[in-house]
């Protein structure tokens, strides 16, 4: 029997729910109480830190917490169910004045103005080929907001289910999680903190209010710092996670291994300064001639939609010109790493540029070729593509049902390697991986 309209959301609304207590239960059964303490998680990694944006398509700390910061509307849960989570259940049939379209009702604590501030600026940024051709919504009423010409409600979920739209609380100069966490960034000794502290008795968004002995209360994230230090800082007992590996010189005790999936890809780029490079499908070709576990060391895997296909051959000649540059980013030491590698396979050489003088480059297109930080629009293959040809500065989306190998094929970018949040967890830490992967800090717990 086909359900109506809206009752797939509105089920999945119930089994959340249920889901969440369940978790909590389980949470308070294994770990120990934190008798009073401040139950911390800690994580050293080898990525930049900042205030995170989530509507950037280049920020990876937004990609690790931004869920539990920045919820969307929608998510999309890995069983490919959509969820509610600043929206209380479907999109529904409405008319505001003379127009008709959709109303989403929001939880409670999400603005209007701010959804509305979000949606403008995600279509600015990372999500523009995904959301190009949605209308800006309108504010309607204390608790919702209108989108005008609208009727199909399943699209518009699917639409407004990627991180890169989610909700941010616009405050005068600066934006700020609509949740219930406090964000401050502290630079010391070389090396950024970002430190998130939940509020005493501030409900999550869309998730139970109840209360419960395990929950995180306060998240640090340290970086960038050499992949040797933070992989001390595991073993050592300074942190609760660790990124790669579960220590340095012997393996943390009790600790768990864990896989929550990619956080990003890092994306090769050709640029005006070389056309044969742009040529439809030779950047891609250079990327297929790296071999598969290049970059594994990294923490940088050909896997998930960065997979070489089966039948693709090593492309001996893939070569570069001499001393072409490969421009990277100076503040991200990995992505330095991995373009030094590539320089070093390919005949060309790593040149680390600072942020602004990178992101002017990529803008005007006067580059050989750039090595950057993508965010997914969504984990499906659909997701991967749109994210690529945004990266590749495409007007267009690509068509549905594709996949990014194609559009690499087509175009003059390409999908390298998976960032992947791969490493371990303390023992006393319980932390599930996020509907688009990284880190719920709703829903995790520590003893």
């Amino acid at each position: 029997m086909r359900r109506a309209r809206g009752a797939t959301t509105l089920w999945a609304v119930r089994r959340r729910s249920f889901l969440a207590s369940v978790a909590v239960a389980a949470a308070a059964l294994v770990a120990p109480r934190a008798h009073g303490a401040a139950r911390t998680v800690r994580l050293r990694w080898p990525w930049p830190v900042r205030a995170p944006n989530p509507h950037a398509s280049n920020d990876l700390v937004a990609s690790l917490v931004g869920l539990s910061l920045f919820p969307p509307l929608w998510v999309r849960a890995i069983d490919g169910m959509l969820e509610p989570r600043a929206a209380i259940g479907a999109p529904k049939d409405a008319t505001s004045g003379t127009l008709k379209g959709l109303r989403v009702d929001l939880a409670p604590g999400v603005r209007p103005s701010d959804v509305v501030a979000s949606f403008i600026e995600a279509r600015a940024s990372g999500a523009r080929l995904a959301l190009r051709d949605l209308p800006v919504p309108r504010v309607d009423g204390a608790r919702g907001v209108f989108f005008a010409g609208l009727a199909d409600q399943d699209a518009l979920m699917r639409r407004l289910a990627t991180p890169l739209a989610g909700i941010a609380r616009y405050e005068p100069r600066r934006i700020v999680p609509s949740t219930a966490w406090d964000a401050a960034v502290e630079a010391r000794d070389g090396s950024t903190t970002l430190r998130l502290v939940r509020r005493p008795y501030a409900p999550a968004v869309g998730l139970s209010a109840v209360a419960h002995p395990t929950r995180i209360t306060r998240f640090e994230l340290e970086g960038a710092v050499d992949l040797g230090r933070s992989l001390r800082a595991f073993e050592r007992y300074e942190t609760e996670l660790a990124w790669l590996t579960d220590g340095l010189f012997a393996p943390r005790p009790g600790a768990r291994p864990i896989d929550l999936g990619a956080l990003g890809y890092l994306a090769l780029r050709a640029g005006r300064e070389v056309p044969e490079l742009q040529r439809p499908g030779a950047v891609l070709a250079i990327v297929d001639a790296i071999a598969p576990d290049r970059m594994g060391h990294l923490g940088l895997l050909r896997r998930g939609h960065a997979a070489r296909a089966e039948a693709a051959k090593p492309a001996d000649a893939a070569t570069l010109a001499p001393n072409v540059p490969i421009m990277v980013r100076a503040s991200m030491p990995i992505a330095v790493a991995a373009a030094e590698i590539l320089a070093r396979d390919l005949g060309g050489i790593a040149r680390a540029l600072d942020d602004e003088t990178f992101d002017k480059a990529l803008s005007d297109g006067r580059f050989p070729l750039a090595l950057d930080v993508v965010r997914p629009i969504d984990e499906s293959a659909d997701g991967a593509a749109i994210a690529l040809a945004t990266f590749d500065g495409a007007q267009t989306a690509p068509p549905t049902g594709g996949s990014a190998r194609a559009v690499a094929q087509a175009g003059s970018a390409a999908l390298g390697w998976e960032i992947a949040l791969v490493g371990a967890q303390a023992s006393h830490v319980w932390i599930p991986r996020a509907p688009f992967g990284g880190l719920d800090l709703e829903v995790g717990g520590v003893g």
